[in-house]
């Protein structure tokens, strides 16, 4: 599990979110500051299905924080999904749980790979 947020401030306003490892641990405010969500990229190389959820709270909880966003992510699949004009957020939490349901915490099965492009 390795968290990296790369910003290109000298050259463009946007920021790149990279998390490996992603399970039902709750990776909270991972841009610091509000922006604008334009793009996921998310990588399961597992045999089950994960969601990806996104949250808009710098102090998300699994179980009773309702995602804005909630992505299948099937398994053994790169799953790309692009944001024209952006998804406006304050706090920019994420985490990935073995069923759809908005309040499910159980963990997913797999781990994902999840890139986020922001502004």
């Amino acid at each position: 599990m390795a968290f990296k947020a790369t910003g290109f401030h000298d050259a463009v306003s946007y920021k790149i979110v990279h998390e490996s490892g992603v399970v039902n641990a709750m990776h909270q405010n991972v841009t610091t500051s509000n922006g604008k969500l334009y793009s996921v990229l998310a990588v399961n190389s597992g045999k089950n299905t994960a969601y990806l959820k996104i949250f808009d709270t710098p102090d998300a909880t699994i179980a009773s924080t309702q995602p804005i966003i909630i992505l299948r992510i099937a398994a053994q699949s790169t799953e790309i999904y692009e944001i024209p004009g952006g998804l406006d957020f304050n706090n920019l939490s994420f985490c990935a749980t073995q069923n759809q349901n908005p309040l499910d915490n159980n963990s997913a099965v797999t781990t994902l790979d999840v890139k986020l492009v922001c502004s």
